[in-house]
């Protein structure tokens, strides 16, 4: 019996131990998490993911596919008729059926270099780029350099994707698809890419060596990334290979509030009306009239809201910044523009040319009910001239637009320097 009384102190007193570890353990993972997450930065959307997948896997079927056309390194044992022996055919077929997915998918990241965030855009054409890629270089060189830490890809990577992802993939496609229709050249498709051999040296052999040689060029750049990506992982620990699954890097918690800095909030500004009565739908008409007087400004993101009543409630609650641009009946001088702050826009005389139309008031309502209203919103509203039937703006409501997008910029320029 003592020597059980004495048993049972030692193991009790081991359980709290253990419990005491056990909680000192997920107390330490917790904060670790927390750390993480301080030193997250959202780098590659899911877009551009989705594309260095597709274009990898593509790339590879592409070229073991490319390889067996060029030289088959399998025979099927078939002695009979070669009818029943088309596996060939069938390597052609995944081949060519391939090359329409490289070629969809690199429309589609030409796309998302207009649309995307800071890091899918690439600024090749100002100065910096190239000062930065000199820097890049003396640095890969063991050179006294003044490199910039770069979160996204440097300078250098950028270019090498220009050349092997940008310059290349044009190459394989034009001289891919020219190969594919070479043998029907009087058909839509043939003739399409019939001027293909004046640029790629004059013949089909040389259009064919091209096609050939930067194949290749394909498999030293994969290569040389693959390294150049864990290098960077393990000598940086930012997360490089793990980054192209979910899109997050990790950064010193300075560098990560920098970066948070780097990239302006994106604004919303959305237009809405009825573009059926004339200047009710001034809104509507302005949006792109806006969208190119500004271009050149970062992160916006522009809306047609038209007559959508409560389907606007997503992009209002998906933002942090909006700008409304709607006609309001302010009984005021037609073409003035009325400025609202975000306390008075649920208060607002917005302009119903039914009943049964849903205002923006209730949109914003709703959104306040829901406790998602963004936190920085302004309305411009526009005193319509007239509501009559038609599908054009009066002379006084279009020439409101360019007032209307010198204020549209003030507005950006305020909040972004605040």
């Amino acid at each position: 019996m003592k020597m059980l009384t004495g048993v049972k102190p030692a193991i009790r007193q081991r359980l709290r131990e253990g419990a005491l570890k056990n909680q000192q353990t997920e107390h330490a993972d917790v904060q670790a998490v927390k750390a993480r997450e301080k030193q997250s930065i959202y780098v590659w959307e899911l877009p551009i993911r989705i594309f260095h997948w597709v274009n990898a896997a593509c790339i590879m079927v592409l070229m073991v596919t490319g390889i067996y056309i060029g030289h088959p390194f399998i025979t099927p044992a078939n002695n009979g008729e070669a009818y029943y022996d088309f596996f060939m055919g069938w390597v052609r077929d995944i081949h060519f059926f391939t090359a329409f997915i490289f070629t969809a998918n690199l429309i589609f990241r030409a796309y998302w270099t207009w649309k995307g965030n800071h890091y899918a855009k690439s600024q090749i054409l100002q100065v910096s780029f190239w000062l930065g890629l000199i820097e890049t270089l003396k640095g890969y060189l063991f050179l006294p350099n003044h490199k910039p830490h770069y979160i996204g890809h440097n300078p250098l990577a950028q270019l090498s994707y220009w050349i092997f992802i940008g310059l290349g993939s044009v190459i394989m496609v034009l001289t891919g698809y020219y190969l594919l229709f070479q043998p029907q050249p009087d058909t839509i498709y043939g003739k399409m890419f019939a001027w293909v051999p004046f640029i790629f040296g004059g013949s089909d052999f040389t259009v064919r060596s091209w096609h050939h040689l930067v194949a290749w060029a394909f498999m030293v750049f994969i290569v040389i990334h693959v390294y150049m990506a864990y290098r960077e992982d393990w000598m940086a620990k930012n997360g490089t290979m793990s980054s192209i699954f979910t899109g997050y890097k990790f950064e010193p918690e300075h560098r990560a509030e920098e970066a948070a800095h780097e990239i302006p909030e994106k604004i919303t500004i959305l237009g809405i009306g009825n573009t059926l009565y004339s200047d009710e739908g001034i809104g509507v008409y302005a949006l792109p009239l806006l969208e190119k007087a500004l271009a050149d400004v970062p992160n916006l993101e522009f809306v047609d809201g038209s007559t959508e009543g409560m389907q606007l409630l997503g992009p209002v609650e998906n933002t942090q910044a909006l700008i409304i641009l709607d006609a309001i009946n302010a009984n005021v001088k037609p073409g003035t523009i009325i400025k609202l702050e975000k306390a008075q826009i649920p208060s607002f005389n917005g302009i119903k040319m039914s009943v049964h139309q849903i205002g923006f008031q209730e949109v914003v309502s709703a959104a306040q009910l829901r406790e998602r209203v963004p936190k920085k919103m302004v309305l411009f509203g526009i005193q319509p001239a007239s509501l009559e039937l038609g599908t054009e703006l009066t002379d006084t409501a279009r020439a409101s637009i360019a007032i209307l997008t010198n204020k549209v910029k003030q507005q950006i320029s305020d909040w972004r320097s605040n």
